[in-house]
Protein backbone atom coordinates (compact mmCIF):
# COMPACT_ATOMS: atom_id res chain seq x y z
CA UNK A 1 0.00 0.00 0.00
CA UNK A 2 1.63 3.11 -0.88
CA UNK A 3 1.60 6.16 1.29
CA UNK A 4 -1.01 8.33 -0.66
CA UNK A 5 -3.55 5.10 -0.60
CA UNK A 6 -2.81 5.00 3.47
CA UNK A 7 -3.91 8.10 4.09
CA UNK A 8 -6.78 8.04 1.47
CA UNK A 9 -7.76 5.15 3.97
CA UNK A 10 -8.12 6.80 7.10
CA UNK A 11 -10.81 7.91 8.55
CA UNK A 12 -12.63 11.54 8.02
CA UNK A 13 -11.56 13.98 11.02
CA UNK A 14 -14.51 14.99 13.60
CA UNK A 15 -12.82 17.40 15.43
CA UNK A 16 -14.07 15.77 18.48
CA UNK A 17 -10.11 14.52 19.34
CA UNK A 18 -10.56 11.32 20.13
CA UNK A 19 -14.20 11.34 21.61
CA UNK A 20 -17.27 9.98 19.77
CA UNK A 21 -19.63 12.18 18.09
CA UNK A 22 -23.02 12.99 19.70
CA UNK A 23 -25.45 10.75 18.46
CA UNK A 24 -28.29 13.53 18.25
CA UNK A 25 -27.60 17.83 17.66
CA UNK A 26 -27.41 19.36 21.33
CA UNK A 27 -29.06 22.60 21.34
CA UNK A 28 -28.66 24.84 24.01
CA UNK A 29 -31.28 27.47 23.07
CA UNK A 30 -31.16 31.56 23.74
CA UNK A 31 -31.11 32.54 27.50
CA UNK A 32 -34.21 34.70 28.25
CA UNK A 33 -33.68 38.27 27.88
CA UNK A 34 -32.98 40.49 30.93
CA UNK A 35 -35.59 42.99 32.20
CA UNK A 36 -34.24 46.65 32.83
CA UNK A 37 -34.16 45.73 36.87
CA UNK A 38 -32.04 43.17 36.63
CA UNK A 39 -29.86 45.23 34.37
CA UNK A 40 -29.67 47.97 36.78
CA UNK A 41 -28.98 45.41 39.68
CA UNK A 42 -26.48 43.33 37.58
CA UNK A 43 -24.55 46.39 36.73
CA UNK A 44 -24.45 48.38 40.26
CA UNK A 45 -23.48 45.12 41.48
CA UNK A 46 -20.10 44.91 38.47
CA UNK A 47 -19.33 48.99 39.48
CA UNK A 48 -19.11 48.30 43.10
CA UNK A 49 -17.09 45.13 42.78
CA UNK A 50 -14.90 47.42 40.48
CA UNK A 51 -14.80 50.45 43.09
CA UNK A 52 -11.12 51.19 44.56
CA UNK A 53 -11.23 50.10 48.11
CA UNK A 54 -9.84 53.70 49.01
CA UNK A 55 -10.48 57.13 48.30
CA UNK A 56 -8.26 58.17 45.08
CA UNK A 57 -5.39 60.73 45.38
CA UNK A 58 -6.24 63.99 44.15
CA UNK A 59 -5.56 65.43 40.72
CA UNK A 60 -2.68 67.69 40.53
CA UNK A 61 -3.25 70.96 39.06
CA UNK A 62 -1.03 73.64 37.19
CA UNK A 63 -0.44 77.13 38.98
CA UNK A 64 1.09 79.96 36.77
CA UNK A 65 4.32 81.36 37.79
CA UNK A 66 2.64 84.45 39.36
CA UNK A 67 0.42 82.99 41.31
CA UNK A 68 2.86 80.51 42.52
CA UNK A 69 5.68 83.10 43.43
CA UNK A 70 2.86 84.98 45.43
CA UNK A 71 1.90 82.17 47.52
CA UNK A 72 5.73 81.26 48.14
CA UNK A 73 6.15 84.70 49.27
CA UNK A 74 3.19 84.37 51.61
CA UNK A 75 4.06 81.51 53.36
CA UNK A 76 7.58 82.91 54.01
Amino acid sequence: MTPYERLMAEAVPTGTFGRARPTTQQHTGTAPAWTAEEQAAHRAELLRALAPARPRRPKLRVIDGAAARTSREDAA
